[in-house]
């Protein structure tokens, strides 16, 4: 089967919840995990972009919703939730992709500023992990649970400590939570995307893309791509794992 083509009816039957899907990667993982058949709600804080994916998936014959949440709020998630199992009747993935990140020298950061990157990208991770565990539980089928890290949670980078950081904790988040969780069946996996075409670059010089051995940025598909795979059956014996997605950035 050629990559750009979904995997039709692989996920049917499924939910799942992707966060950070108002556009970008998370948007194209929600998108491609609906074509695959399961019913995705979409969380953002964008409201109406959030609305718009969620309709544009409905229109391509998709099941979609949106919640507006901040993914670094305990409250928020218990009404995705409860929204989730609500409207769908349980919950099987999460793909938990919001995250957010500056250029910062390490000496000029704040703690304030260091303290809310991380509320939303690493508590936010971890509050994803607990309520999606316990709702996975509370239904006794299993589960799988991916997060998009990034490479910057494998190697370092000037001027983003406080993402490497957050990115990093997510990694072993991760890893931790698929030993406990794994008698249960629920698999934990991360996905470390590199440069990735997607609004978070969009200041970054194109000339960045020679130092990548494939010389390109990568696409949000491909890194959707790589999350099917990982919430779905053909990924059934992976957890605690990590699939690196970044052109060979870090092979260097």
């Amino acid at each position: 089967m050629p990559p750009d083509v979904p995997s039709v009816g692989e996920l049917t039957g499924k939910v799942a919840i992707v966060t950070g899907a108002s556009r970008g990667i998370g948007a194209a993982i929600a998108a491609r995990l609906a074509a695959a058949g399961a019913s995705v709600v979409l969380t953002g804080r964008t409201g109406a972009a959030g609305q718009e994916t969620a309709a544009r998936i409905e229109t391509k014959g998709g099941t979609a919703a949106f919640v507006a949440a901040d993914q670094g709020s305990d409250g928020d998630w218990s009404k995705v939730i409860a929204y989730t199992e609500r409207r769908f009747g349980g919950l099987d993935i999460l793909v938990v992709n919001a995250g957010v990140t500056a250029m910062v020298p390490t000496t000029e950061m704040t703690l304030a500023a260091f303290g809310e990157l991380n509320r939303i990208n690493l508590k936010g991770a971890f509050l994803g992990l607990k309520h999606a565990a316990a709702a996975m539980r509370r239904h006794q089928r299993g589960g799988a649970i991916a997060m998009v890290a990034s490479i910057v949670g494998k190697i370092g980078v000037h001027d983003h400590l406080h993402y490497a950081a957050s990115k990093a904790g997510m990694r072993m988040l991760a890893k931790a939570a698929a030993l406990e969780l794994g008698p249960e069946q629920i698999r934990v996996n991360t996905i470390h995307p590199g440069m990735t075409r997607t609004d978070m670059i969009a200041g970054f010089p194109p000339e960045l893309a020679n130092m990548i051995p494939l010389s390109r940025f990568g696409e949000p598909e491909e890194v959707a791509r790589a999350a099917l795979f990982l919430v779905s059956p053909r990924a059934a014996f992976m957890t605690g794992a990590e699939i690196v997605i970044d052109g060979g950035w870090t092979a260097q």
